[in-house]
């Protein structure tokens, strides 16, 4: 049976649809191959370059739509075979089918291969002429050899019109009608005059421009994830909040004020154009990320100041497209259409999607805020799926903030001491009303540079008098030198970190970040943070006639486009985006990372299973944002269990499906299944001072493994792929985890006694100087640690690694990437025996007479 158009029919329902269901045809003997392209007005403009081979319409999508210009390459991205009835389709597909939209026939006639045509598809280079519409001499080159990516071009000769643009200068002057005998006559209407076929068809309707403003939805700030089904949460990114909107292959960035921003942003709004994805908005955020892959704000201003270079446009909303307003339709059926656009694009341009985290409750919900705040970023947001997006502030976006932080009015400056050059600490405040009530200083945050620009930008806006109101109690205080102060015009707005207000209302350890121009100073009044109540009772209060029903999105199966980035299949598992960047310096890909593991799977498998399982994903790879996860929101996938909605793994077909989910970190509890309850190991982990020398370290290993042997236990030792080791002993499940944590904390409080030079059992980090931090908080209820053979999200793509005492030589450092994804194994093979073989049989119990000797 021929299957050349099974995918075709699979993606539709012909009930619903007048496309024709066809059918696979021989041609005619005398019958020239027919070409037809067509005008397909979806979700996302393009046209449909198809031609006949072998029986069926051999098709591809061009976003932009075939130029007669020889310098022009044009994107054909390879889509499913349609049958030949297809070159006579013309209508509207119906909402929520596959490809729903308006479709024209925008040319038609005949085409010749070069070559035999079926050969040159296969081999990616397809050199044709066509006599319709369109003439002359035409290649399509694919962009590799398992890429569905190919670029159509105009072979220079008579018929070649540089400049020449598919959507500005319309359909083809001498379109032709089909060549087919078989074909039935179009109707004489808006699409062209049968009787006439050379006569130029009209032009499509005009789209609906998208609008010239477009007012932003906001946040409001609350103090916990929110309760109840139907939110989605996302990274808080630190950068500047921008909607770009796109008409004409002209890119406008806007702040949500209405500012534009393509003079500072130049190289990106010029990045943006080249990649002709429509007319419409989209919402986002635009920052720079540092080598960790964590939007830094002041990296944003040095970019700004400098050649705008490194900028990046993260999309979070879809609000207007292609002539539709979208902003009634529910948040996830933005996003979906987002996602869309986006997918074709290559992973490191100037455009992403943003962050998503699977979070299914308010307690999952909470554990992402903590790991999020734990990795340095600046927080969550949570959006209710099936809302609009609406004006202004709103109670269906909500932000989780890491740290507290806001603007503030900048209103003077004391001048410097000390060391200090240009100036000492910034005084500020808050609008309220017609006043500025000064809120207090900032004196920290500064650099050098930071320095010299803030007194330039300063020195031109001095005054004599205090820009702060002095009518509120407490509020006039300025300082023990007030005379040292320098008043400005309170023009300049500055972000600010701080740890909270005094009883005076006044700022406390507040520290700048940096100078925000996209603001103005008249409308900074504070930000006030909702409680999860504040915004319950609101909810209660607003009622029924406020709730809007979400419209239902279209099946996953009629949305999910073709994979454009080919896939490998490794250890059974099918891997998307095998060449995707997962490491750089040096370069390590997403398919390296996976055959790393389906190599040491055998030998990682036994330190996993059994074992709760908690997971570092790095979808985008370690240069975007990372995220822990305890819980998987969806449906797990092969190999995969879940133990009280924990993740556990199975075999190996479950290690290597995480991986290809964007699994970089496996961190194991220290219990094993069915007792969760019951710890079945100690983990000490040796966290040093990084200036601390590898031999010093040898030293304070071998005092550890002295202690846990007099202890009773046998301790055996990893790398952890950072600056640090494991010393892990196998323990009888008899205690509860308070006991286990209890006598790590023992362990490693004593050392902190005896070997005080060495040693810290303190977990503040102001105390490590210097010094060991023994972490015995490992071994809690719900701790993890890092699982031997486990890639690390670091430089150099490390490993935590199993190895023998005797390797443990002060003059071959084992830290950070000695052992990495690329030499583990080769290192495992040639120890010719596993270290940790006798790991299961040395179980001991914990001595707790032991503890309290250690407490003595």
């Amino acid at each position: 049976m021929n299957t050349r158009l099974e995918t075709y029919r699979r993606k539709r329902n012909f009930r619903v649809t007048e496309e024709p269901r066809g059918r696979t045809s021989a041609r005619a003997a005398k019958r020239p191959l027919r070409y037809v392209i067509q005008r397909h007005e979806a979700r996302r403009l393009h046209y449909d370059f198809r031609l006949e081979i072998d029986g069926v319409l051999v098709s591809w999508a061009v976003p932009k739509g075939p130029s007669l210009d020889p310098a022009v390459k044009r994107l054909a991205v390879h889509v499913e075979d349609h049958p030949l009835e297809y070159g006579d389709f013309e209508g509207d597909i119906p909402a929520g089918q596959y490809g729903a939209g308006h479709v024209d026939i925008w040319d038609s006639g005949s085409w010749t291969p070069s070559s035999d045509p079926s050969r040159a598809l296969d081999d990616g280079h397809l050199k044709f002429e066509l006599d319709g519409g369109l003439k002359g001499e035409w290649v399509l080159l694919r962009t590799g050899k398992e890429s569905t990516q190919w670029l159509l071009r105009k072979l220079d000769d008579e018929h070649a019109q540089p400049g020449h643009d598919a959507e500005t200068d319309g359909a083809p002057p001498d379109a032709a009608s089909d060549v087919s005998p078989a074909a039935p006559a179009r109707k004489a209407d808006a699409a062209g005059d049968a009787s006439n076929p050379g006569k130029p068809r009209k032009a499509p309707p005009m789209r609906k421009p998208p609008p010239s403003s477009l007012p932003a939805q906001l946040a409001t700030l609350v103090d916990r994830p929110p309760r109840g089904p139907g939110w989605s949460y996302e990274v808080k990114y630190d950068g500047y909040r921008i909607l770009c909107r796109l008409e004409g292959g002209k890119a406008r960035l806007l702040s949500r004020n209405g500012n534009e921003w393509n003079a500072r942003m130049k190289g990106l709004a010029d990045e943006l154009q080249k990649l002709g994805l429509g007319d419409g908005w989209i919402d986002g955020e635009v920052v720079c990320f540092d080598d960790q892959g964590i939007s830094r704000f002041q990296a944003l201003q040095q970019a700004l100041d400098g050649a705008s270079g490194g900028l990046v446009f993260v999309a979070f909303d879809l609000p207007f497209w292609n002539g539709v307003d979208l902003r009634a339709q529910p948040l996830s059926e933005r996003q979906r259409r987002l996602q869309e656009l986006l997918e074709p694009l290559p992973a490191d341009g100037p455009i992403m999607f943003t962050q998503q985290l699977d979070v299914s409750s308010d307690t999952e919900g909470a554990s992402a805020w903590t790991e999020a705040c734990r990795l340095s970023l600046e927080g969550l947001i949570c959006k209710k799926k099936d809302s609009p997006y609406t004006d202004g502030r709103s109670k269906t976006w909500l932000k989780l903030k890491c740290r507290p932080q806001q603007e503030f009015v900048v209103g003077g400056y004391t001048e410097p001491s000390g060391a200090r050059s240009y100036l000492g600490a910034l005084l500020v405040g808050l609008r309220d009303g017609k006043k500025l009530n000064y809120t207090g200083r900032v004196g920290t945050g500064f650099t050098q540079a930071t320095l010299k620009d803030l007194h330039g930008r300063l020195q031109k806006l001095h005054r004599k008098t205090s820009p702060f109101s002095t009518s509120a109690e407490g509020r006039g205080r300025y300082g023990r030198s007030s005379g040292a102060i320098q008043w400005v015009s309170p023009k300049l707005v500055a972000q600010v970190d701080y740890a909270g207000w005094t009883e005076d209302g006044l700022l406390r350890q507040a520290a700048f970040r940096g100078l925000r121009d996209d603001k103005p100073a008249s409308a900074v009044t504070g930000e006030e943070m909702l409680t999860l109540e504040q915004l319950q009772a609101d909810s209660e209060q607003a009622g029924d006639g406020r709730k809007r029903k979400a419209k239902k999105a279209p099946s996953s199966a009629s949305a999910t486009k073709a994979n454009r980035a080919g896939r490998v299949v490794i250890g059974g598992v099918s891997v998307s985006h095998p060449e995707r960047k997962v490491y750089t310096k040096p370069d390590f890909s997403k398919k390296a990372l996976v055959e790393y593991y389906d190599s040491v799977a055998e030998f990682m498998l036994p330190h996993l299973l059994n074992r709760r399982v908690a997971l570092l994903r790095c979808p985008q790879g370690t240069n975007a944002t990372c995220f822990f996860q305890k819980h998987l929101r969806s449906e797990p996938p092969e190999g995969v269990t879940l133990d009280e909605e924990q993740v556990v793994i199975e075999n190996a077909r479950g290690l290597l499906e995480l991986a290809q989910f964007g699994v970089i970190e496996f961190h194991t509890w220290g219990s094993s299944l069915p007792r969760a309850d019951r710890p079945d190991r100690i983990t000490l982990d040796l966290d040093p001072d990084p200036d601390i020398p590898w031999a010093d370290i040898v030293i304070a290993a071998r005092l550890v493994q002295r202690l846990m042997q007099e202890a009773g236990l046998v301790p055996y030792l990893k790398t952890t792929g950072g600056k640090g080791l494991h010393l892990v002993a196998p323990i009888k499940a008899s205690h509860s985890w308070d006991k286990a944590k209890e006598f790590s904390r023992a362990m490693a409080a004593y050392l902190g006694r005896e070997a005080p030079s060495q040693f810290t059992a303190s977990v503040s980090k102001a105390r490590r100087k210097g010094l060991i931090f023994v972490d015995y908080l490992r071994n809690g209820n719900g701790a993890t640690a890092i699982a031997a053979f486990s890639a690390r999200a670091r430089q150099g793509a490390p490993v935590s690694m199993p190895v023998a005492w005797d390797e443990l030589d002060s003059r071959h450092d084992l830290r950070a990437a000695r052992f990495n994804i690329a030499n583990a194994l080769k290192h495992r093979q040639e120890q010719g025996g596993d270290p940790w073989q006798d790991y299961a049989a040395s179980r001991k119990a914990l001595r707790l007479s032991f503890q309290k000797e250690l407490q003595a």
